[in-house]
């Protein structure tokens, strides 16, 4: 059986990740092979293995709101962006490629980005033309650090 790539992350193999959040049932890493214009796409992740957002329990469900909300809230400002997009996939046919709920959250400042997030299928589709390519270490990091850093910020405040 083929393992599952996040829960490999979330397990034990993280040092190549930038985590962005993290608490005792959710884990937030950027993506880093896409980002919008404006800076990186995140996944907010559970912990514990379900296949798809479909398995989420209730209160599951209850808990990740409040992740992908400080998330959220914090990519507004670290890229200085209105827009957000929320977004999952639920099985193959929907383009799920890689079967660990995840929800991706994007941060959109134009209508290049609009598109891009409205056609996920779109980065699979480069990925087959082009190969795939990971953003540069650096440039992950940086982008990872400013929305860290809004996450700090937040949470100082509540």
């Amino acid at each position: 059986m083929k393992k599952c790539r996040f829960c490999e992350i979330i397990n034990e193999n993280r040092e190549k990740e930038q985590v962005i959040y993290e608490n005792n049932k959710f884990i937030v890493l950027t993506d880093k092979y896409r980002k919008t214009s404006v800076g990186s796409i995140c996944l907010v992740i559970p912990k514990q293995h379900k296949k798809n957002f479909l398995e989420l329990t209730e209160i599951d469900g209850k808990g990740i709101v409040p992740v992908i909300n400080i998330v959220s809230k914090a990519m507004q400002k670290a890229y200085n962006c209105n827009g957000i997009r929320i977004w999952t996939a639920v099985n193959k046919e929907a383009g799920q490629s890689i079967f660990h709920c995840h929800i991706h959250v994007l941060p959109c400042g134009s209508l290049k980005d609009r598109i891009i997030a409205g056609f996920p299928g779109i980065y699979d589709l480069k990925r087959k033309i082009l190969g795939k390519h990971k953003l540069s270490e650096s440039l992950n990091f940086e982008l990872a650090e400013k929305i860290r850093r809004e996450i700090r910020i937040l949470n100082e405040l509540v």
